[in-house]
């Protein structure tokens, strides 16, 4: 009975998800771009691929209805309801970035996701609450936040630009840290 007491007093490990960007990276080389031309529109973005770090670049162009640059994993299991919060580290110009959460394939249906404001070329590190992320379908706010049952089917992490407005950018991610 004692060893059942002792082991009920031990903390739960929860390990930590973590994309540390950069060369040494091997899972992170699945990452793609993908912009506003799969709907006609002309924006541009290249991916560079850094020692420490990725950086995505180009310009948005509200031409032929167009208006976004992203970068995206490809469909996985990203079981995050054990974690709480998600660590960013990141610089950009030109354009705000948003961090998303996907949990179906279709993009007409909603998404969860936060801001990260442009800090003109200066490194930021910021931590947001997975709660209290917003519930968004097709770039609109909607009523809600990621409830656990949510977090545990997320299929696809990602980025996208998040100022509709024609500009170049820059956006840089050293890493993305679950906890």
């Amino acid at each position: 009975m004692k060893y059942f007491v002792a082991l009920l007093a031990l903390p739960l490990m929860v390990t930590t998800l973590s994309f540390d960007f950069g060369t040494s990276c091997g899972k992170c080389n699945d990452w793609f771009v993908v912009l506003d031309g799969v709907m006609g529109g002309l924006s541009t973005g290249e991916l560079q691929v850094t020692e420490n770090s990725f950086i995505l670049s180009g310009e948005v162009s509200l031409e032929n209805n167009g208006g976004f640059a992203s970068l995206r994993t490809p469909y996985a299991t990203f079981n995050l309801s054990d974690y709480h919060t998600v660590t960013i580290r990141y610089r950009s110009t030109g354009q705000d970035f948003a961090f998303t959460l996907n949990k179906y394939r279709r993009f007409w249906y909603p998404n969860y996701k936060t801001n990260l404001p442009i800090t003109n070329g200066e490194w930021a590190k910021v931590t947001y609450t997975l709660r209290d992320f917003g519930k968004y379908r097709l770039g609109r706010k909607m009523q809600g936040t990621p409830d656990t049952d949510d977090l545990a089917k997320i299929i696809r992490l990602g980025f996208i630009s998040n100022t509709k407005q024609a500009t170049s950018y820059t956006f840089e991610v050293d890493f993305i840290q679950f906890n």
